[in-house]
């Protein structure tokens, strides 16, 4: 293209052509993409993963309506290529989605192990937990027991004194029993089942 005025010709035009040396003092040339005006034609193959195409562009030495046949021929002739090509895409892309089922598949197995191996954990934890509580209240129970066991020494007047204290003590810890706290502790397999466990 060349620059002339403040717009851009196209170098083989008449305009450009018939400018004398003078008239191209300011101007200049560049590659510009512009439209021919001539048809072009382009086969391809629509399939995702199919690479094939060819293209026919009329000039004007050879129009594109002298080539119809020749297009035709080639399109035949490219037909079992093609095909070869379409079926070589269908294996590739059924391979690969038995190789995304295969590692979704080993992702799934590596979760399940994790959370297989966090359940076991957690409920190691809880269970050391319950264990540390029903230290405590078993302490608390011999506490009260051994309260309850010197009550029996004592005059009518503060044993019956210490007795109330003891009841609201005992209120007041709640429930000791230990057989609670096991019922409350949740097994590996409460917490998580393993979906690909051998039976």
């Amino acid at each position: 293209m060349r620059y002339v005025n403040g717009d851009y010709y196209r170098e083989d035009s008449k305009l450009v052509r018939s400018m004398k040396p003078w008239q191209m003092t300011h101007s200049w040339t560049t590659e510009q993409d512009m439209p021919s005006g001539r048809l072009r034609i382009i086969a391809y193959s629509p399939k995702k993963g199919v690479e094939w195409s060819a293209r026919w562009q009329g000039t004007q030495e050879e129009p594109l309506e002298k080539v119809v046949s020749t297009i035709v021929e080639t399109l035949q002739a490219s037909h079992d290529h093609i095909l070869k090509l379409m079926i070589a895409e269908d294996a590739a892309e059924a391979r690969r989605k038995k190789e995304r089922a295969a590692e979704w598949e080993r992702y799934e197995r590596r979760e399940d192990a994790r959370k297989v191996a966090q359940a076991l954990s957690d409920s190691r934890q809880q269970l050391a937990e319950t264990i540390e509580k029903w230290a405590k209240a078993m302490a608390v129970e011999r506490f009260f027991a051994d309260a309850e066991e010197r009550l029996n020494n004592l005059d009518n007047e503060r044993r019956q004194r210490l007795e109330e204290r003891l009841e609201l003590a005992r209120a007041m810890m709640g429930s000791i029993d230990p057989l609670d706290f096991i019922e409350k502790w949740q097994a590996p397999d409460e917490r998580y089942r393993s979906k690909y466990r051998e039976d």
